[in-house]
């Protein structure tokens, strides 16, 4: 006659096969974990030997955020969470309330990365000491504790003062910095004109641009007039014998899907009536729909797309963000937004001639700041909500100084 088991016996059977299949789960769990760190790792390790890194000199310009400001961006908002004490039979038996506190992203409230586009045509090309400008020249600024992005393109001509001993010239165009005297000064140029703490650069080619849209599947863009698709088409046929790759050229406006070549091209534009204001906001519409597009193929589950295109572009940029970093921030593309993006400056004077520019530096084509100093207060305005910004002795002195070279005095 087979035993009769009690009831608390049948619990205890009960609780112990819970426990093993608890155990089998968390065993299953594991091993997919470490199969997925091995993945990450052996890929990471895959892009290294095309991963072009530079640190910055350490000795690079940063303008230090004033202390309260800085202390008001850091502060930790805590949050509760509810934690269950169980006991072996995983009856909850107590319960106590944790505040954890809110991460912050990079420990600070802003990353400001500095990223370059060179007028360098092939594939892999960053030499900085070949007369290569910086034709693209853009702040990326990210809150850390909202996730938004905002983007602001320098014009390319604009007048500011050259690092002291960097050449021939006390002013020159932005772009012209990084043929002078290479990256490390063209960042501390940039953060002493405009009072920022920029210390991350990306520097990017055309080529690397063109496979990462084709990879990507392409982004919708639109050609507004026959002027410019003449100028487009133009730049098109240019830039397909340039990188080796190509995309046929369009016969009528209209918005298209845009491929590699083609997007390059719309993102090189400055006839027509665009001029070189025109030119960056194609270039901000464009890495818009870049990041947008790449949100959408995470959504969807497409990982393996978007680890091809971190492998062509980290294959054909060079940057001081470490690895880790960018698979980090790879991981956390879903919990940014665009949130605006603007040029600096706003309100310039450019012509052949501006003031003494031409007779005094030999500068042809300046665009100088109407007003430099409250160009840079509307810049920390824009990118940081700092109403209250002051703007430092350098920038005050080298303002009043393109007002003088502008009105010829």
């Amino acid at each position: 006659m087979a035993k009769t088991l009690s009831k608390r016996e049948l619990e205890r059977r009960e609780e112990l096969k819970l426990s093993r299949r608890r155990k089998s789960v968390l065993i299953v769990m594991s091993e997919v974990a470490l199969c997925l760190i091995l993945a990450i790792t052996c890929y990471g390790m895959s892009v290294l030997n095309s991963y072009a890194y530079e640190e910055l000199n350490p000795s690079i310009y940063k303008e230090t955020p004033p202390m309260e400001a800085e202390k008001e961006r850091q502060t930790v908002v805590p949050q509760t969470s509810v934690v269950e004490h169980t006991n072996a039979s995983g009856e909850v038996i107590a319960t106590e309330t944790v505040e954890v506190p809110q991460e912050i992203r990079s420990g600070s409230g802003y990353r400001n990365i500095l990223v370059l586009g060179t007028d360098a045509r092939s594939q892999y090309s960053f030499d900085d000491s070949n007369g290569i400008n910086t034709d693209v020249m853009i702040i990326v600024s990210i809150n850390n504790e909202t996730g938004d992005i905002k983007m602001v393109s320098i014009l390319r001509d604009t007048i500011m003062k050259m690092e002291e001993g960097t050449g021939a010239l006390a002013y020159d165009k932005a772009n012209a910095q990084f043929s002078i005297s290479g990256i490390s000064d063209t960042v501390s140029m940039i953060n002493r004109n405009l009072g920022l703490d920029i210390d991350e650069y990306v520097i990017v080619n055309w080529y690397g641009v063109a496979m990462a849209v084709n990879q990507l599947g392409g982004i919708e863009l639109t050609i507004p007039n026959e002027k410019i698709l003449t100028y487009f088409n133009s730049y098109l046929d240019f830039t397909n014998q340039a990188t080796g790759l190509w995309a046929p050229e369009l016969h009528a406006p209209g918005t298209y899907v845009m491929t590699g070549t083609q997007v390059v091209a719309f993102c090189r534009i400055r006839y027509g009536g665009y001029n070189d204001q025109g030119r960056t906001d194609n270039q901000r519409e464009a890495i818009g729909k870049i990041f947008e597009r790449a949100k959408l193929l995470l959504s969807q589950g497409q990982i393996n797309t978007l680890l091809d295109v971190a492998q062509t572009a980290l294959g054909n940029v060079k940057t001081n963000l470490k690895l880790s970093e960018v698979l980090y921030m790879a991981t956390e593309l879903s919990s940014y937004n665009m949130a605006g993006s603007t040029s600096f400056p706003q309100s310039y004077t450019t012509a052949t001639y501006v003031g003494s520019y031409m007779d005094k530096y030999g500068i042809q084509d300046p665009l100088v700041a109407n007003d430099f100093e409250g160009e840079v207060r509307q810049l920390h305005a824009f990118l940081f909500n700092d109403n209250n910004y002051q703007c430092s002795d350098f920038v005050k002195n080298i303002s009043y100084q393109m007002m003088l070279d502008r009105t010829g005095q």
